[in-house]
């Protein structure tokens, strides 16, 4: 209890000894403004709430809004010289200047001199300047962070030289699967070419064989018309040559033989391609035995054109 009691009696000390030197400050106003803002500050802290107004009707005789304007002037400038020596009032219509700006402005503006109507004017204007520069600042961020944005939206940018390297691979790429496709087409024409190949292996030896068949055909007719050649031969020998047509060699014999002749050997004229491969030795052996037909044709041909006059054989020239 007499803890509390020592406390509350302090704090009244304090409040008394302050109400004191505010009554004594503020007979020189102006020059003490400074001490007598610095006491406000230190007052409003100790002061019991809703006893302000009163305190400073009865000890400083200022209003509430003067004392606050004192409080902050002291809390913004208190204890700078070069704000020491400036007016009051001059020093009040410097507190809506931007933050940080006081010293700028001073330097800008011969403040002692002026009045606090081109002080206000100043001040507005700076304020201004501030805006201006806050609002720019603002929109170069808003600038920087839509940048940043549409930075990020983007892909990213390759430098040159890694965009060369991609474009000379695709080219490359492009090069080989090209090379790719010319190999692959050599590769299916030399299949289709092996196939042609082998099938005209295939009717080349189907000719090979139906052409020895001949030759084995051929060889025995060979063979007959040589035993029938040496045959007639060995009779002309004998002088049988000049001998008598038998009778029953009659027209129609002759037809019949003919076209059993014509019957066996009528593909002959037709073998012309296969004559041009034949070997020498059996192209030899056609021809010797188509010389005895032609022979016999022609010696046929001039015993058919004998003529009898008077009686006397006359044989054709």
């Amino acid at each position: 209890m007499n803890e509390l009691a020592n406390t509350k009696s302090t704090e009244i000390s304090l409040i008394e000894s302050l109400g004191l030197q505010a009554r004594a400050l503020r007979l020189s106003i102006n020059a003490n403004m400074w001490s007598l803002a610095r006491v406000f500050v230190e007052a409003k802290t100790v002061v019991p709430h809703g006893e302000w107004q009163k305190w400073l009707e009865e000890n400083a005789d200022v209003s509430v809004r003067t004392a606050e304007d004192m409080i902050a002037a002291w809390r913004r400038f208190g204890g700078r010289p070069q704000f020491e020596g400036l007016e009051k009032v001059k020093v009040f219509k410097l507190l809506p200047l931007p933050a940080e700006k006081e010293e700028q402005f001073l330097a800008e503006n011969d403040v002692a001199h002026m009045s606090t109507r081109e002080i206000q004017a100043a001040v507005k204007q700076a304020r201004a300047e501030a805006q201006q520069e806050i609002e720019r600042e603002r929109a170069a961020r808003i600038a920087a962070e839509e940048r940043a944005k549409a930075a990020e939206s983007r892909p990213p940018e390759m430098p040159d030289e890694m965009i060369r390297a991609l474009q000379t691979a695709r080219e490359d790429a492009a090069t080989q699967r090209a090379e790719v496709q010319r190999l692959a087409d050599v590769g299916r024409e030399s299949i289709e070419e092996q196939q042609r190949l082998q099938q005209e292996n295939s009717v080349l030896r189907a000719e090979l064989r139906e052409r020895d068949e001949m030759l084995e055909g051929q060889q025995a007719d060979y063979n007959r018309m040589q035993a029938e050649l040496l045959s007639a031969k060995s009779a002309m020998a004998r002088g049988d040559a000049e001998r008598e047509v038998s009778d029953d060699f009659t027209p129609e014999a002759f037809t019949a033989a003919v076209r059993t002749f014509i019957g066996a050997c009528a593909r002959m004229p037709h073998m012309a391609r296969r004559f041009a491969v034949m070997g020498h030795d059996a192209v030899s052996a056609y021809d010797e035995a188509l010389s005895t037909v032609e022979h016999w044709a022609m010696e046929s041909r001039r015993a058919l054109d004998t003529v009898s006059s008077g009686g006397v054989v006359v044989a054709s020239v």
